[in-house]
């Protein structure tokens, strides 16, 4: 069973964010197997990679969604997206210099978990009318 389990009730309104996130998750679930199967650190390394050039490119595609539409909470949106980043690159930087990889990955993935879920559930819901053009 996956890690995290994609739910429609996730849905943000438009099918490229609901893909992009769909996505995430899937990379989150990788990351989470890959520990429970004792990863080697090329593999974690790739997957590390694989995270931060996705959710690079998501933050950006939805920031500029977010931009077209005028969204006034789009300044506290990117402060979030920022700490997300600096928070997985701080994860990588300690597994590169070999500082417990299991325990590394396992608490990187519950705090993904945690935060994904928390900022879809939460602040990107906060968006979704602009979407569905429904309160």
């Amino acid at each position: 069973m996956p890690f995290i389990q994609w739910d429609k009730s996730f849905s943000v309104g438009t099918t490229a964010l609901d893909a992009d996130h769909r996505r995430l998750l899937e990379i989150l679930n990788r990351i989470y197997e890959a520990w429970q199967t004792d990863p080697s650190k090329v593999e974690l390394d790739q997957l590390f990679d694989e995270l931060l050039d996705y959710t690079d490119g998501h933050f950006n595609r939805e920031e500029s969604k977010l931009a077209a539409r005028d969204y006034e909470g789009l300044a506290d949106h990117h402060v979030q997206h920022e700490r997300l980043r600096e928070t997985v690159l701080a994860f990588r930087a300690r597994h590169l210099a070999g500082n417990t990889p299991d325990a590394l990955t396992e608490e990187m993935a519950k705090f993904l978990k945690s935060w994904l879920m928390d900022h879809i559930l939460g602040e990107d819901m906060k968006y979704k009318p602009l979407f569905t053009g429904m309160p």
